[in-house]
Order: C-alpha cells, then sequence, then structure tokens
C-alpha cells in the first residue's frame, strides 16, 4: 500500500472531490489525499463523472460535499448553478474551484494563478511578455485574464472564430493589450514576436496523446513553451519544443500551484508542498 493513501474513515469524514469528464486520470486526488493525511484531517477526495456540471453541483448540496475541483468541460457552465461567485472567477466568467459553506456554494478560479506561478518559478517573466494562449474554454480564459492582469500582452488563437472572437471580445472589456488570430493563420514572421505559448486544450492528452495543438514548425528556441496537459507529462507539443532547444513547462507544476490554492480555499490551512511533490513522483513510479 502507498503511504499517501492510508487514512482512516468513518461517519465523520467530510468528502470533497473533482467534477470533468474525463477525470480518470487525475492527479488531484494525490495532491488532496496526501495532505488531508499529512495535516491529520479527516477527510477523502474522489473523483467523480457526472453527466452535467448540474448534476455534480446538486450532488454537492444533497450529499454535504464540502468542496470541489471543476475541469473540463465543466468550468464556464459551473457558474450557472451555484449561489456566489469570487470577484476573479467572475470577471474570468469561470470556476474551476466550488466551496460549499453550510449549503452556500462559492465559486472561485485558481488556473490563473496556477500558471503565472508556473511561469514565475521557471524564471520566466511575465510582465510585458507576449503570450499566445491557444484555446477558448475555461482554462484559457482564466490565464490569458491572469496574464493580462499581470502586465503581459495576449492573443488567443484557435481553430474557431466565433469562439476566439467572443473571448476577446470580454478580454478587451477590462484590457486593452489583447488580440486573436485564426491557428490557419499563424506563420513564423508572427510567432518571431511571441514569448510565452500557452496550450489549454485538450490536443495530446488521452486518447490522442500523438496530436499537437500548432504545427511544430511555428515554434524556436526563442518560445517559452507551456503545456496545462499533465497526463502525459511529455506532450507531443512538450518534445517538439524541447527539441528545439525551448524553455518547457509541463502541466503538474500548474496542477501543483492550482490545488495548493484550492486546498487554502477549502480548508484555510496551507498543505506541504514538497511531501505532495513526493506523493506525486511515488505515485508515478507504482503506476
Amino acid at each position: 500500500m502507498r503511504e499517501y493513501y492510508t487514512m482512516t474513515i468513518n461517519a465523520r469524514t467530510e468528502l470533497y472531490c473533482i467534477f470533468g469528464k474525463p477525470v480518470r486520470h487525475s492527479m488531484s486526488p494525490i495532491i488532496h489525499n496526501t495532505a488531508f493525511h499529512l495535516l491529520g484531517m479527516n477527510a477523502v477526495y474522489l473523483a467523480f463523472e457526472p453527466l452535467s456540471i448540474r448534476e455534480g453541483i446538486n450532488a454537492m448540496r444533497s450529499l454535504g460535499i464540502r468542496g470541489a475541483s471543476v475541469t473540463i468541460p465543466f468550468k464556464v457552465d459551473a457558474l450557472s448553478y451555484i449561489d456566489a461567485v469570487d470577484p476573479l472567477a467572475a470577471k474570468i466568467g469561470a470556476a474551476n474551484t466550488l466551496h460549499n459553506e453550510n449549503g452556500l456554494i462559492t465559486g472561485y478560479n485558481t488556473d490563473g494563478f496556477g500558471a503565472v506561478q508556473s511561469l514565475k518559478e521557471s524564471g520566466v517573466t511575465v510582465r510585458n511578455a507576449r503570450v499566445l494562449v491557444i484555446g477558448n474554454g475555461g482554462s484559457a480564459r482564466a490565464i490569458a485574464f491572469t496574464m493580462l492582469d499581470c502586465g503581459a500582452e495576449v492573443v488567443i488563437t484557435g481553430r474557431n472564430r466565433e469562439r476566439i472572437s467572443d473571448l476577446e471580445k470580454d478580454l478587451s472589456a477590462h484590457y486593452p493589450s489583447v488580440s486573436r488570430i485564426l491557428i490557419q493563420e499563424l506563420d513564423r514572421a508572427f510567432m518571431k514576436d511571441v514569448n510565452i505559448i500557452i496550450n489549454t486544450t485538450p490536443v495530446g492528452m488521452e486518447p490522442d496523446r500523438g496530436a499537437i495543438p500548432i504545427d511544430p514548425e511555428l515554434i524556436d528556441k526563442g518560445h517559452t513553451v507551456f503545456d496545462i496537459i499533465y497526463a502525459p507529462a511529455m506532450t507531443r507539443l512538450l518534445a517538439a519544443s524541447q527539441a528545439q532547444g525551448c524553455k518547457i513547462i509541463g502541466g503538474i507544476e500548474m496542477l501543483i500551484n492550482q490545488g495548493i490554492r484550492q486546498f487554502e480555499i477549502w480548508t484555510g490551512s496551507h498543505p506541504p508542498r514538497d511531501e505532495i511533490i513526493k506523493a506525486l513522483k511515488n505515485d508515478n513510479h507504482n503506476s
């Protein structure tokens, strides 16, 4: 048995979870169950794949689930079914964290914090950087808003003109330094002015591990490439970028940083980061 999963379950055990689809690959249970164990909290964190986020939130209310992480594809829709929204999550228009206090469910967003913190820990300067954000979903919104708030210039790219235009419009209502470009319109001349590339789409994760969100010919050694996917740890995008000599950042760093912030929101306690990293490595070793 892995020591990080040792816990006692009883009638007083509090329940936390993650809602998403797919979610069975999630490492979030390792992060939060490790933190509960090391801090001596009588709580457990599980993974659920509800048919809709509405059903998941209804389950939070009826079962007394204290907190939930929200991932693809539910982050935007979650706001429609909760009681209150943190100002940052409201601005972003998506929630990845739900906190149930006596039946009142409040939404938060820790994705942007996790992304910025990961870049900072890798020595990457966000202020005045030109950031190409691939995608238009909940994670893209959170990361783009946070990058802009930190003084970056953001370019939204994707294949759907209407969706990237909608996101650009929402961002532009708060920040002037945002633009959009269709992914099929990207070329090497445009990419020369890009400092950071962030993939927020599921392209490259199971079951399409061989997929890549942009043409690898557009990537050069001057780019920092950040893929928020963490399973697999080395996506095709990161592998291609590493081959070009780029600085690469994997999704596991963001997962840890945003997860720690979630834990703080739910419990008011700060979990031991080094022990969480050790637990994740232990899990990979035993998988």
